[in-house]
């Protein structure tokens, strides 16, 4: 599931991205701030992915218990 997650939060991050290259062009930032917008977009990545495993895994529990 992890793995799943992973992937789709990168593809959306990257249709992001490309609709911001699109539309925004090409901006330059200095180092500094390339380093917080990095950090913020993989925090933005982590939680996705842990919140949607999360997610999935404890709905799991629930349907196995309904089911049951």
């Amino acid at each position: 599931m992890t793995i799943k997650h992973g992937f789709f939060t990168f593809g959306v991050l990257t249709s992001l991205a490309v609709l911001w290259q699109k539309y925004a062009g090409t901006v330059e930032v200095s180092l500094i701030s390339a380093l917080i917008i990095i950090g913020v977009i993989a925090g933005i990545v982590s939680g996705m992915v842990n919140y949607l495993t999360l997610r999935e895994c404890t709905l799991s529990e629930r349907h196995k218990l309904y089911a049951a």
